[in-house]
């Protein structure tokens, strides 16, 4: 009869806990959604105050309702150059903050008021014509949600009060903490969600199944557990990400250290906050992430002096490689899709700097900037492939509209940023072939070929400037510097015919002058798509 009744108490269980899951993540979506832009520019304001990083993290958690997240964004970020290890170390702090929010809101007493929740929710992100709204409406779903998985566990595990090994097993974690530790460590690496293990404990405290000091221990070993999915993620990363994950490690057993032979008097400290089990529970959760975070944060600077003998080496900086995007950052799109623009900043100086070059060598016949722009020219191609398949993996379900916008132009102007790569290499190979075969070009040509290459460059450069700065105003200068640069296209082809009439240039100049003047015709074309592509925002 025992093993009857097991079952029904399991399932509700295990299926109030995944409801719960699921409306903690419909929540952070929904959110991330509505505050994308903020988020990301909050993570990009970061500087080296650890407090500002602290409390940059605690907002940032609040709204992915998850700290390991948080560390993964963060690994991604180091990886990517554009954070330092220090202004690391204080945003995971404020992200232990941050994750507690949960916590305080699943133990309101909403009754069954989730039912109309619910429905609200899904009917406003359902019927919502605006994607604003939407999102919002999805909030709220997950809000509901999160009290449904609440009530469904709550309710299954009731009959337990009855189950006098079960009792007695809880008992024993506040009589003996360090086993409550070890629970809470174990299950919160199992599940990756320290949220999860928080809101099984206090629908165990709603039920008078668990004691403070038990609940206590829990919530604590649940920090330990929280590093795991940083341990997982830094494996291949760089040495500051991995350094990251050591200082976690170490703030969050030493907190556990620190804390560990004043339970009893913390349990008494929080017993005075609430006279409800639940909510003492969740204050517990907050109030100990506050004080580890104040004891630990005048401390940052300690902690990288620490990890760094840890962890001895130099970081190796690769020029190759991409600068601002990691796959890590996927987990954050509103993040990633910040870093993919940087990225193509990066990625279309370079080209510009490309096409300054290979004009210079042609018409300064200089070799040394030859293979410069062929070495640069491997690097975009890399670049290129990274960025591409980058944008593609970009989630797009919590993008916002004009984040959706940003992400399709540039997906539609990166390989146009990469055309203008190829044909800079093909100038330098013309100039490396008119240094080889000695081409004279007569001093006409020369002035020409100086007239085209600079309105070339100046239309790709605003093109660029239009693209990085959402620039709709030069979008006309573009296209009015493209027209420019066909008229001269023709105009200086026909003149070369008949600078070949009068022979006063050879025909092996003239493939090469021609060859030159239709490369900088289509870089201008390149530049012109761009431009279109800026002012259709696709």
């Amino acid at each position: 009869m025992v093993r009857m009744d097991i079952v029904p108490i399991l399932f509700g269980t295990i299926g109030g806990l995944a409801l719960f899951l699921y409306g903690l993540r419909t929540l952070s979506d929904g959110l991330k959604k509505v505050a994308g832009d903020k988020l990301r520019l909050m993570l990009g304001k970061i500087t080296g105050n650890p407090l500002k990083g602290c409390l940059v993290g605690a907002f940032t958690t609040s709204l992915m309702q998850s700290s390991s997240l948080t560390m993964v964004t963060l690994i991604g970020l180091i990886n990517a150059g554009l954070l330092t290890l220090s202004q690391g170390i204080g945003v995971m702090l404020g992200s232990e903050i941050g994750t507690t929010i949960t916590a305080q809101l699943i133990v309101f007493k909403i009754g069954v008021y989730y039912l109309p929740v619910i429905a609200f929710g899904f009917f406003l992100s359902l019927l919502a014509k605006d994607r604003t709204h939407k999102s919002i409406g999805q909030t709220i779903l997950g809000f509901g949600i999160l009290f449904l998985g609440m009530n469904i566990m709550s309710t299954s595990i009731k009959p337990l009060q009855s189950e006098a090994a079960f009792v007695n097993f809880l008992i024993s974690l506040g009589e003996v903490p360090i086993f409550g530790v070890i629970v809470g460590m174990v299950f919160t690496g199992v599940l990756q969600s320290s949220s999860a293990l928080t809101g099984l404990v206090i629908s165990m405290g709603m039920n008078d199944l668990i004691s403070l000091n038990a609940a206590i221990a829990i919530i604590i070993g649940a920090n330990i557990g929280t590093c795991f999915t940083g341990l997982f993620a830094s494996m291949g990363s760089s040495l500051s990400s991995k350094r990251l994950v050591l200082a976690q490690l170490i703030i969050n057993i030493a907190g556990v250290a620190i804390f560990f032979p004043f339970l009893t008097y913390f349990a008494a400290l929080i017993e005075m906050t609430s006279s409800d089990l639940p909510r003492q529970i969740a204050n517990s959760h907050t109030l100990f992430n506050i004080i580890v975070t104040a004891l630990m944060l005048p401390l940052t600077g300690s902690l990288v002096v620490t990890v760094g003998k840890l962890l001895p080496g130099t970081e190796k900086k690769v020029d190759r490689g991409t600068k601002f995007i990691d796959k890590k950052l996927l987990n954050t799109p509103s993040v990633a899709l910040a870093q993919a623009d940087k990225e193509i900043g990066r990625i279309a100086e370079m080209t510009y700097e490309m096409l300054e070059k290979s004009t210079k060598a042609i018409l300064n016949d200089d070799y040394g900037l030859v293979e410069t722009v062929i070495e640069k020219e491997k690097v975009v191609d890399q670049l290129h492939e990274a960025i591409h398949r980058f944008l593609d993996d970009i989630p797009t379900e919590s993008l916002s509209e004009s984040e959706l916008r940003r992400l399709a132009c540039l997906t539609h102007t990166i390989n146009d940023i990469e055309r203008v790569g190829d044909h800079a290499n093909n100038l330098v190979e013309l100039a490396e072939k008119k240094l080889q075969e000695r081409v004279p070009f007569s001093e006409a040509a020369i002035e020409e070929l100086k007239e085209m290459s600079q309105t070339t460059n100046l239309a790709y450069e605003t093109a660029i400037t239009a693209l990085m700065d959402d620039n709709k105003k030069l979008v006309q200068k573009v296209r009015d510097l493209e027209s420019k640069t066909d008229v001269f296209q023709k105009t200086f082809e026909a003149n070369h015919v008949q600078r070949l009439n009068k022979k006063i240039c050879l025909p092996v100049s003239g493939i090469i002058f021609v060859e030159i003047l239709r490369n900088l015709e289509r870089v201008a074309d390149h530049s012109n798509n761009i431009a279109n592509t800026v002012q259709l925002g696709f």
